[in-house]
């Protein structure tokens, strides 16, 4: 899986047995993102930069082992190949169904030898919000996740493996901060074209309980932003483990 946005996109991706969202901005200027850097504990950084085509959707992720290009088909599918950057090789494709807007409700990935990998599905409430994400192995157990969105923000979600219980999570928005880039909380590439709308403002802090009520994930985040209200950098910070990341964006 690319390396994503932790703000807007790694709560879905703790939910995974695997691994490895549009608002309209108020303001005059809006912007789309180029490059993202992502350093997590003072680790090596991680960068991915976006290609868009003239209707501002995307069309290729660098990343630092693979570029992913987008293929539009139709109105209904999207084909995403990914290659390996040492080598060109395949990686693996990805053939995705669109709904009436254009968002992916499903996306089946397939291995360079044509074999079955995993699915996603992701499901939409009549806001245009996605309310559940469900991951489908080949064999074995796979998960769900359930979302719930109250003013434009997700504030709660359930998360299963299986049909069991495997933890909640609750999430806590700053209303005083907009969310500019229309991400969400949930989706596979960094798109705000592909995954339905996005927070109506920005996240701050996020938590996920187990079972039985005990804190197993616990995250807060600070965002530095330009004059137009899009963020230039976030800090993440893992409150248990004492861990930080920082997230720096460039847009065009």
């Amino acid at each position: 899986m690319n390396k994503i946005f932790i703000i807007f996109i790694s709560i879905f991706a703790l939910s995974s047995c695997q691994k490895d969202t549009e608002l309209i901005p108020t303001s005059s200027k809006t912007k789309s993102l180029a490059k993202f850097t992502y350093v997590w504990n003072n680790e090596t950084p991680e960068i991915e930069d976006f290609t868009y085509d003239a209707q501002g959707r995307v069309t290729l992720i660098k990343g630092d082992e693979q570029s992913s290009t987008f293929n539009y088909v139709s109105a209904s599918s999207l084909v995403v190949t990914a290659k390996n950057n040492s080598d060109n090789s395949p990686y693996r494709s990805f053939n995705c169904t669109l709904n009436s807007k254009g968002y992916i409700t499903k996306i089946s990935m397939i291995n360079p030898d044509g074999t079955f990998y995993y699915t996603y599905n992701y499901t939409y409430n009549s806001d245009d919000y996605i309310i559940k994400t469900e991951g489908v192995p080949p064999t074995g157990t796979g998960y769900y996740a359930e979302y719930v969105i109250q003013n434009g923000n997700v504030v709660s979600s359930k998360n299963f493996n299986g049909d069991v219980l495997s933890y909640t999570g609750k999430y806590t928005i700053d209303s005083s901060l907009e969310n500019k880039t229309g991400f969400g909380h949930t989706g596979y590439w960094v798109s705000n074209k592909l995954f339905g709308k996005g927070y109506k403002n920005m996240l701050v802090e996020y938590k996920s309980f187990s079972p039985s009520n005990a804190l197993t994930w616990h995250m807060k985040y600070e965002h530095d932003l330009d004059a137009d209200g899009y963020p230039l950098s976030t800090t993440s910070l893992n409150v248990l483990q004492n861990k930080k990341g920082i997230e720096t964006y460039v847009y065009k």
